[in-house]
């Protein structure tokens, strides 16, 4: 079994400064969202598609992490399988969701 940790953040701010820098295409990049801590947690043990509970209703991001590579999706009933993004073990993942919204995960092959 697997460990899921989702914190979810209701804040979000973004870094000043940023958008003056240019990207490959030379057009301005947007300034970096940064979720105001502090945020409130869930974690989910998991091996097929499991589910977190409903975010609050003033959630706007989440950041996931997992003890084992993983596949997950969002969404008001989600369903992870093994075609949605895979993440490796230990790497944090940075989500915009809305209010209510779930989690599901599902263990990497």
């Amino acid at each position: 079994m697997a460990t899921l940790w989702i914190r979810e953040y209701a804040a979000i701010q973004h870094v000043a400064g940023h958008a003056e820098f240019p990207n490959a295409t030379d057009r301005p990049m947007s300034p970096a969202p940064i979720p105001s801590e502090p945020g409130a947690d869930q974690t989910v043990t998991f091996t097929t598609t499991t589910q977190s509970t409903a975010f609050a209703a003033d959630t706007v991001m989440i950041r996931i992490t997992s003890s084992a590579a993983f596949h997950y999706v969002v969404g008001a009933n989600p369903t992870a399988t093994t075609g949605g993004l895979r993440v490796p073990a230990d790497v944090f993942v940075d989500i915009g969701v809305s209010p209510g919204d779930k989690v599901a995960a599902v263990t990497a092959a």
